[in-house]
């Protein structure tokens, strides 16, 4: 234990991530270029409404059998034909066909990238590194999440400015995909499992009787809590941008900065967290507690505030605290796993469980906040606030759970 992290572990951290995210902007392609990806294709509002909509219900449901596939096989294997599917999909999306086949490519593309990727590429992060190291390897793949999309994301907005939007689309769309496979070769070169990990991984073949006990496990709900609290609460943040611009009157451009900083913020709130947690000598789990605490009085002060300018300077360093709290705790949601000790065999399977409570809100909770904004205007946003500090004390319940798991285990081995 307590092994430094080698510099392979680290650079198949980040591409796996990396790999990971350039085919989630694949998919999320026209959220990023509206107008470019609208005008391209041709399509309707509700038409790519329901693309979504096909997308969020598909990837739900394939959380949960992905789960039992990376406890079953090769998460190497699975992992790597997954995400180069997922990135090679884009290719095919860069041509702007016909909207039945745009409709069968996002139904197709959680296929690759659910089913097949994601729940074994988080066990592959575990396998990579001791339990007690985790925290550096899920902050590495913070970097790679959010370092590399920044970046392309600049390049394709350059772009739409020097070519025809449908051009520069497909550019991005090219480069997002090139990115994507690339990164995903690099990890499955750069993958060095640390033998004792994978011994664990191998220690019992996993049957659906396993699977079950899974289902059963308490800290399995809690993690996939504290994942939904944090990815819930991002939503809200998210609103706080249209927020300041219709109640403070600021430009789309300015609200738009602070928009693109408490999104990438978690690059530098990650390894402060991993930091105070190693030097403090207490689980990530405990500090990520605290953050979701902080969060939540954030958005207490929103929903208790007076809509005067007068108080804009404490509004917008509410919104970066919170950005900084939420986005860390969401780059940083499984090292709890590694914490409590969920057994490796069944790593697979924890995760799918986690990963579907997680982003379950992805299937209502966007609807409920445009509803309140729709039906009581500016109050609406009160109405969201206070969803967001009810599901930011409710993750960080579950995280003190958690650390009280992780208390009475090391307890036992005293």
């Amino acid at each position: 234990m307590n092994k430094k992290v080698g510099t392979k572990a680290y650079v198949c951290a980040f591409c796996i991530a990396a790999a990971s995210n350039f085919g989630f902007s694949v998919i999320y392609a026209y959220t990023s270029y509206y107008v470019a990806f609208q005008t391209a294709t041709g399509f309707t509002n509700t038409q790519l409404g329901l693309l979504l909509t096909v997308l969020g219900i598909a990837s739900t449901i394939l959380y949960l059998p992905g789960g039992y596939l990376a406890d079953k096989f090769s998460p190497l294997k699975l992992m790597t034909i997954g995400l180069i599917g997922a990135g090679a999909i884009g290719f095919i999306i860069a041509q702007f066909p016909s909207y039945p086949v745009m409709l069968a490519l996002y139904f197709i593309w959680p296929v690759f990238a659910i089913l097949i990727a994601w729940n074994p590429q988080i066990k592959v992060l575990r396998l990579i590194s001791e339990d007690d190291q985790q925290a550096k390897i899920q902050t590495m793949r913070a970097y790679g999440r959010t370092l590399p999309i920044l970046i392309i994301s600049l390049a394709g907005s350059s772009l739409l400015a020097l070519l025809q939007e449908a051009t520069a689309l497909k550019v991005t769309l090219y480069m997002y995909s090139s990115l994507a496979i690339i990164c995903a070769i690099i990890a499955a070169i750069t993958y060095s499992p640390v033998p004792s990990q994978l011994a664990a991984a191998q220690e019992k073949s996993v049957d659906l009787k396993e699977y079950g006990k899974v289902l059963k496990m308490p800290e399995v709900w809690a993690i996939g809590l504290i994942g939904f609290a944090a990815y819930t609460a991002s939503t809200g943040v998210t609103y706080l941008q249209p927020y300041l611009a219709d109640v403070f009157g600021l430009s789309a451009a300015t609200s738009s900065v602070f928009a693109i900083i408490a999104k990438n913020c978690a690059l530098v709130a990650a390894p402060i967290i991993t930091w105070i947690a190693i030097k403090a000598k207490i689980p990530v789990t405990k500090v990520l507690g605290y953050s979701l605490i902080l969060a939540s009085v954030c958005f207490i002060i929103y929903v208790l505030m007076p809509t005067q300018t007068l108080i804009l300077a404490l509004c917008i360093v509410s919104y970066m605290v919170s950005a900084l709290c939420i986005m860390s705790t969401w780059a940083l949601q499984f090292v709890p796993v590694s914490e409590v000790e969920i057994p490796m065999a069944v790593t697979g399977s924890a995760i799918g469980v986690i990963s579907m409570f997680s982003f379950v809100s992805d299937i209502f909770y966007s609807a409920v906040c445009g509803h309140f904004i729709d039906a009581y205007g500016l109050g609406g946003y009160k109405w969201i606030f206070v969803m967001t500090v009810v599901v930011l004390l409710a993750g960080a319940a579950a995280c003190m759970y958690i650390v009280k798991k992780i208390k009475a285990r090391s307890a036992k081995t005293l």
